[in-house]
């Protein structure tokens, strides 16, 4: 019988042991296939409604469909006008064009060609926004919706950074819910106002997807504007990318392709800056449609393999609001083994608005603070630069950055110097492999020359002001290698005899070379037709100009350099 009973238990326990396994393989086979089925279906609808759309929007017409401007008149139109210092773009246009307007493709046609992998990762689409206008929030939304392969898109995420427009609370959240109701537009609120910086790093935080792709909150994404971005992170995990940006006109909301393709540069007052493709780099491109190497990207539309952001550091924590961290993550990828660049295929049209239509808080001087912290951590010897433009900001508080700076030795990155050298050659230092630099002074009259805070992108003629001793970086100039007198991105130009003396973008032209004379205290250009002149600053005095005039020997006409670099 104890024989006979022992045998019974472990029978028992078999049964009870088969029993517990088909119980548990079948939970998991129902729900497992539950979701499985629910997954089809939700992608059965996401690919029906973008096979739908793309259909139809060649054949849309109405206010702004294809693109096209929208002109308003009379009573609309000084409304508009009205509204315009409030919104920095044309509200009244905005909101009478369809949410899910059609626009044209610009694409280059080779870019139609291209056969991207089938399996490409996956893409979270972060759109941060504060008390952004209705309109063109929900038609950034709709766009990407709409002209992004369901396959690849797995989510939006609208991150509200603490809005008190009041469509933008349970109007918004309804509205998301009825369009999308499968779910892959998704609302995210701040607590607080955190800027920028802080709400795109929530919204890193909470995307899930392979990739994260950023996208200010007034963009409309074109045809075919994912894949390749996708498939350019797939090939290379490192390589952080900006599309193509298309213009979306402020007044008229007419939307139109750019014309040549641009790189991101800076100033070194630690602005960002658009310079033209360089010669390097047009040889090094397999094609016209090749990605493009950038030195910097000016922050706000941009894509990165989400495990690689946050590797390099995703943004800094310390900065605050806004300003200074699209030079930041783009000195630092390339220096920590990434690569930047623009993707031709790949457009995005953008409204570049004249000014900012909301406030950030604090009021603080937040991109020269942030400054101070990419250029203390990022720059080496070469943040000198930054504060000879930013000289009062020399003691302030730019809080603790002893995080970021492990984080560069971790990393092992790379110098600032290999960085201008092999990144950016092209970019002018104004105190290197120069003949001389810093104020150019007429001695007798205590006179320098100076920009008069002019604006260095546009063309003006040369001022001359009281000599500063090193207090305004509008008195800062160099006599380059090239004998340019010139400051950052522009040159002086010999125009005639008794001119006036213009700065424009340095060309190479034989009528930007100078010469200067050290035993004479003269300063020599030589106009197109040959003729050689002297800088004068003649009787002007406090805000007014230089000129080129024969050369006399007159006080008018002497010149030193604050600094020479005699062994160049």
């Amino acid at each position: 019988m104890p024989r006979l009973c022992g045998r019974r238990k472990r029978l028992d326990w078999k049964i009870l042991t088969v029993l517990a396994l088909v119980f548990v393989t079948s939970y998991f086979y129902y729900n497992f296939s539950k979701v499985s089925v629910n997954d089809e279906e939700i992608l059965h609808l996401r690919n029906k409604r973008f096979m739908e759309y793309r259909e139809k929007e060649g054949k849309r017409e109405g206010l702004g469909e294809k693109g096209r401007a929208v002109t308003l008149q009379g009573e609309e139109k000084a409304l508009a006008d009205s509204l315009f210092k409030k919104e920095a773009f044309n509200i009244i246009a905005s909101d009478k064009i369809a949410l899910d307007r059609s626009i044209p493709d610009v694409r280059d046609s080779r870019c139609r060609e291209v056969k991207y992998p089938k399996e490409l990762p996956t893409a979270s689409v972060i759109i941060i926004f504060h008390n952004e206008a209705w309109s063109p929030l929900l038609r950034t939304a709709h766009s990407v919706v709409n002209r992004s392969p369901p396959r690849y898109l797995h989510e939006v995420i609208l991150l509200d950074d603490f809005s008190d427009r009041p469509e933008l609370g349970s109007k918004l959240h309804d509205y998301v819910a009825k369009t999308w109701p499968d779910g892959i537009v998704k609302i995210i609120r701040t607590k607080e106002r955190s800027g920028l910086i802080r709400a795109r790093l929530a919204g890193a935080k909470a995307a899930t997807g392979d990739v994260l792709i950023f996208l200010d909150s007034h963009c409309e994404t074109n045809t075919g504007w994912l894949e390749p971005m996708l498939a350019r992170i797939k090939e290379d995990r490192t390589a952080v990318l900006c599309p193509e940006i298309d213009l979306i006109d402020k007044n008229t909301l007419q939307y139109g392709g750019t014309g040549s393709f641009s790189v991101g540069g800076f100033w070194w007052s630690l602005h960002f800056s658009w310079r033209p493709i360089p010669e390097h780099e047009q040889k090094r491109r397999s094609s016209g449609i090749a990605p493009i190497r950038s030195p910097t990207m000016a922050g706000g539309l941009f894509a990165a393999d989400r495990k690689f952001f946050f590797e390099i550091g995703a943004y800094d924590p310390g900065m605050d609001v806004w300003g200074g961290e699209n030079l930041e993550i783009s000195f630092r990828t390339w220096m920590c083994g990434g690569k930047l660049e623009f993707i031709p295929c790949s457009r995005v049209g953008h409204i570049f608005r004249a000014s900012h239509p909301y406030t950030f808080p604090g009021n603080k001087d937040t991109h020269g603070i942030n400054s101070m912290r990419l250029a203390e951590v990022w720059m080496d010897e070469y943040k000198r630069l930054f504060y000879t433009h930013r000289k009062d900001l020399l003691g302030q508080d730019y809080g603790d950055i002893s995080e970021r700076v492990e984080l560069r030795k971790r990393l092992n990155c790379k110098s600032f110097k290999w960085f201008l050298d092999n990144v950016y050659p092209e970019k002018f230092i104004p105190d290197e492999n120069v003949h001389a630099w810093g104020m150019v002074r007429n001695p007798p009259s205590n006179l320098c020359l100076d920009t008069l805070q002019k604006d260095e992108k546009t063309v003006f003629d040369m001022g001359i002001y009281s000599c500063q001793n090193g207090a305004s970086a509008n008195e800062v100039f160099s006599l380059s290698i090239n004998d340019e007198l010139r400051r950052e991105e522009a040159c002086l130009t010999v125009v005639s005899e008794g001119g006036r003396v213009p700065l424009e973008s340095c060309t190479g032209a034989a009528n930007q070379k100078w010469k200067h004379d050290k035993d004479k205290l003269i300063i020599t250009g030589t106009t197109s037709g040959g003729q050689v002149l002297c800088l004068d600053k003649k009787n002007e005095k406090n805000n007014g100009h230089v000129y080129t005039e024969k050369c006399n020997g007159k006080e008018s006409q002497k010149w030193t350099f604050e600094h020479y670099l005699d062994n160049v």
